[in-house]
Order: C-alpha cells, then structure tokens, then sequence
C-alpha cells in the first residue's frame, strides 16, 4: 500500500509540475520583448483575410482524460481578439512616416492541436501567414512575405485556457518573424 501512495504522489507531484512548467514557458515567452523593427512606412489601413476553411466558432474540446496517442486538430474562427494582436503587431514595427500603404496579412493556414501519450499532453499551434504592403494610391505591391512558425508545451493537463494564449503568441511571432525578415531585406 505504501509503494502504491509513494507512485501516486510522485505522478501528482511530477503532474503538477509538468503543468505549471508549460505555464510558466508560456509567460515568459508573451512577456519577452522583441526589439521594434522600425520599418519607414505609414499605415493607413490593416486588411486580414482569412483563407482558412473549416473554422469552429466554439473552442477546441480537450478531453477530460487523454488516451495516449490521442490527436484533436481545430481550425479556430479568426476573432476580434486575434486581428488586435495582428494589426498591433504591424502598427508597433512600423513608423508613422515613410510611404503610405495598406498592410494585408493573409492567413493561410493556422490552428490549434492537442495530442498526448501515456505520461504527457501537448498544446501546439501553428500559423502561416503571407504579408504584403501594398501602395496605397495605386496598389502596387511594395514589400511582402511569407512565413510560418509553431510554439508548443507539454504538460499533465492541457487547457484552453493556454492553448489559446499559445495561439495568440504563435501569431504574433510568426508575423514578427515576417516583418523582420522584410526588414533584413530592406538593409541590404
């Protein structure tokens, strides 16, 4: 009986730990400042088109016990919340002089997936995203770029709660990682 008590608690112990380690990463990834980019353009206008299908409006059902080899895939709705982080995104590495465009941010694919094993969960997002700064007066295609990207945790206990922050910040640094890419381009 004991040896049995001593497993359990170790599991606990090791559970809880697991979970606020995924936590924690995923705090300090959202409170690590990028350096501003300062790219010379004035934004006038963000556009987000969102070429994904399949989209669910309500969030990804997590089970409340996971099987090992388990694997849920969910295409999230593009919300209000999801285009703040992208637009702020844009508007924070750029300034507020140089050619005027209209920035459009097309994701292409991105989403949300949980899987596990027997001793572990993992919450994975994933987003692609193509930009591109189009001339405002004509419409001419100035500077653009493609990229994609992918941040995941595991732990015990998956929840929507981080998941969807995980999502939140794959967006913001894939897109970052796109205007940086713009940005080298621009310094050769």
């Amino acid at each position: 009986m004991n040896n049995r008590l001593l497993r359990y608690f170790i599991f606990f112990t090791t559970s809880l730990m697991s979970s606020c380690a995924a936590s924690n990463y995923v705090s300090q990834i959202k409170q690590a400042e990028l350096p501003r980019l300062g790219l010379q353009y004035n934004i006038q206008e963000v556009e987000i088109i969102d070429s994904r299908s399949d989209q669910k409006t309500e969030d990804i059902k997590l089970p409340v016990l996971s099987k090992p080899n388990s694997l849920i895939k969910h295409i999230p709705a593009l919300t209000v919340s999801h285009k703040e982080v992208l637009e702020k995104v844009i508007r924070e590495n750029t300034t507020a002089s140089g050619e005027s465009v209209k920035a459009i941010i097309d994701i292409s694919e991105s989403y949300k997936e949980f899987s596990s094993t027997w001793s572990s969960e993992k919450e994975k997002s994933f987003a692609q995203l193509k930009v591109s700064f189009i001339k405002k007066e004509t419409g001419q295609l100035i500077k653009g770029c493609d990229t994609s990207g992918e941040l995941f945790v595991q732990s015990a206990d998956a929840t929507n709660e981080r998941m969807e922050e995980l999502y939140k910040l794959t967006l913001k640094n894939v897109l970052y990682n796109c205007l940086n890419s713009m940005s080298i381009q621009e310094k050769k």
